[in-house]
């Protein structure tokens, strides 16, 4: 009965997450990068070979992170402190500078492109979260040891966690001396909404921005986690932000900064 009641709530908070109603306003050209799992949408013809892209949780899939920086021949910054996704990556430069096959589960494939050896040079990882504040976190597992994502929100409600440093935006950026960021991505198990408030509070200047909001009908914090990610996309509309795309079955969004070199006619297209 207890799991019959569990998958009718499931189904009823499924229906209602389709009354976000957040307009996507379909302003540029744009193009899927990556693997169906892994993947992102941004703008086409956008990054350059100088723009500074941040793309914030890896996990075992960084489809999008190489072929951004193939694509567009810039270097990525990518941020993970999850030990699992440290090994995966240190596993996957060692084979692209060698010329060997590089596994990746959630690939049709089971395997990443070909990528030449010096991509690698243009791939920066950096094992710490990204959060609002610096200091030491508890990171929190799934519950369901198969899986790799992480949450400093605890997610899942899991109690198992190790410890990891974690840095607010603003101040990492000046360490690494990037005064903007051309493409941000966040896929941060529920700890988007505060370092979103801190970008915002710190009037970063980001020209795309990625957000996956990981709070589900099946699993998230309380039932206002539609609240909570309107009121972070209708805060980033205000900071003048526009919603360009959006992933059909997730809350996956790509905003834009509205911009007259991003929206120079301001008119939809097709």
């Amino acid at each position: 009965m207890q799991m019959m009641l569990r998958q009718l709530r499931r189904r009823i908070l499924k229906w209602t997450e389709r009354k976000l109603n957040i307009p996507v306003e379909p302003l540029v050209p744009v193009e899927r990068i990556g693997t169906p799992y892994g993947g992102w949408i941004i703008p086409q013809n956008r990054l350059k070979p100088d723009s500074v892209c941040y793309l914030v949780g890896a996990g075992e899939d960084v489809s999008f992170d190489l072929g951004v920086a193939a694509q567009y021949g810039c270097t990525v910054h990518i941020f993970d402190p999850t030990p699992r996704a440290v090994a995966h990556f240190e596993g996957l430069v060692q084979n692209i500078k060698n010329g060997l096959p590089a596994k990746c589960a959630t690939s049709p494939t089971g395997f990443y492109p070909e990528y030449p050896a010096d991509l690698a040079e243009r791939l920066h990882f950096h094992p710490v979260g990204i959060w609002n504040a610096d200091t030491t976190l508890r990171f929190f597992a799934p519950k369901n040891e198969t899986f790799v994502s992480h949450s400093l929100v605890n997610l899942q409600q899991s109690d198992r966690f190790i410890e990891v440093p974690v840095r607010r935006l603003s101040g990492l950026m000046q360490e690494l001396g990037h005064s903007k960021i051309d493409l941000l991505k966040l896929d941060i198990e529920g700890a988007e909404y505060q370092v979103i408030q801190s970008l915002l509070e710190d009037k970063v200047e980001v020209g795309i921005l990625c957000i996956e909001f990981d709070e589900s009908a099946a699993n998230h914090l309380d039932t206002k986690y539609l609240q909570r990610i309107k009121e972070t996309l209708m805060a980033l509309l205000a900071a003048g932000y526009r919603v360009i795309a959006k992933e059909p079955d997730c809350h996956n969004y790509t905003l834009a900064r509205d911009a007259k070199h991003m929206f120079p006619t301001d008119k939809p297209v097709g």
